[in-house]
């Protein structure tokens, strides 16, 4: 991947950006049907993803999109089988979101494309955690009791990228998405312009990829289910010998980490919640570090929205970087994952998003000299303990020559 770090002073407006290379994002498979198409998405992630109270929070969310976009939804999903979009058919997923019991997960979407082959421009899909069936007891003496909530949950809507070439339909996006922040126990998220594939989408994860090499403002997105894990830090007491005599769904003072939780990076749009907030010192120390016209800073239900620019950007080649995420970059960088996952399976022979691509592309904002980012302690520092501070608030000055 490009290591370029050129911003250009040329910015190409949504419409002009889809104008200009329609033909270059979007993919027709040979019998007409889209295989690719660019979209404007909103990925999330949430807590207590199995509790009533939050279940119907995610039925306010499909019930909204269903409101503003029902009349280009043309299929409903749940489980991975799709039907015709149809009253009883929406009456289907909003009766999964509220009777499945908390012990097994949620999988439910509604979509404009017809079927699972087919690239949709509308589409709001999610797939929750589950709660503990029964008491367990592991053979180490840990413990869990039956209805723990365990786990990150996910949501993802996505509007087709002409759709939100206007003022009208930037409001849209922006108005759904805090729809959702106030619904939801959000845990982290992001949002811009993203490369949609079908629910069927891994023959075409060599082509998400190449174009996200070509377009810096592109997210790699078709497993952005698997990215809920990544947010989730989790952490356990253990003995003298080394063995776990509890487990913890946060960072528990004195515990041994075991994930320590990270942001998969900068979009037009990054959430955070007070988790990452106060790695970084405050909300305050945020805005501070992030001042300047152009950089939307909203607190919105439990979680911080943070806006790069006033409109997503492609990151065309005669663009270079987007300038306004290369700034906010520069200040959330070091939430990121040191060492992140790779975020597409292996393909034999053809260029993905493997493990070196993937840490190229996240990177791709850091500039010349970035702060290396902290590798994350062995046992969960002390609320009093300076750790957090010398590994993460010098990043809120400048980290860049």
């Amino acid at each position: 991947m490009s290591t370029s770090h050129d911003t250009t002073s040329t910015v190409l407006t949504l419409k002009e950006a889809f104008e200009r290379y329609r033909e270059d994002l979007c993919l027709f498979r040979k019998d007409g049907r889209l295989g690719v198409l660019p979209a404007v998405i909103g990925t999330v992630f949430f807590e207590r993803g199995s509790k009533p109270d939050v279940r119907q929070g995610l039925l306010a969310c499909f019930n909204r999109f269903e409101e503003l976009f029902g009349e280009q939804l043309r299929s409903c999903a749940r489980g991975g089988k799709f039907t015709r979009y149809t009253a009883s058919g929406m009456k289907g997923v909003q009766r999964t979101i509220l009777e499945t019991p908390p012990h097994q997960k949620v999988e439910v979407l509604c979509s404009s494309a017809p079927d699972q082959d087919t690239a949709a421009g509308y589409q709001i899909e999610t797939l929750t955690n589950t709660a503990i069936p029964v008491d367990y007891t592991d053979p180490e003496g840990w413990s869990v009791k039956k209805g723990t909530d365990r786990f990150l949950s996910y949501l993802k809507f996505q509007l087709p990228m002409d759709a939100m070439a206007t003022s009208y339909g930037l409001k849209q996006y922006q108005d759904f998405l805090h729809f959702v922040c106030r619904q939801l126990p959000i845990r982290g998220g992001y949002g811009g312009l993203s490369t949609v594939l079908p629910y069927s989408f891994h023959r075409y994860m060599p082509t998400e990829w190449a174009l996200a090499e070509r377009f810096s403002g592109l997210e790699i997105d078709s497993y952005g289910f698997t990215q809920k894990d990544d947010y989730d830090p989790t952490s356990h007491d253990v003995d003298a010998s080394g063995r776990t005599t509890a487990i913890h769904d946060v960072l528990k003072p004195g515990a041994k980490v075991v994930d320590w939780g990270y942001i998969k990076g900068v979009n037009w749009i990054t959430v955070l919640s007070d988790l990452f907030v106060e790695r970084l010192g405050g909300e305050a120390r945020i805005r501070q570090a992030l001042a300047r016209p152009d950089i939307g800073i909203e607190r919105i239900g439990s979680c911080l929205l943070i806006r790069a620019g006033a409109f997503p950007r492609l990151g065309a080649p005669e663009e270079g970087l987007p300038e306004p995420y290369v700034f906010v970059n520069r200040v959330l960088r070091v939430l990121r994952n040191p060492n992140p996952e790779q975020l597409h399976t292996h393909i034999e022979g053809v260029p993905s998003a493997d493990d070196a691509n993937t840490r190229a592309w996240e990177a791709r904002f850091d500039l010349p000299g970035s702060l290396p980012i902290p590798t994350p302690p062995d046992i969960v520092p002390a609320p009093d303990d300076d750790w957090m501070k010398k590994a993460y608030w010098p990043h809120l000055k400048g980290d860049h020559p």
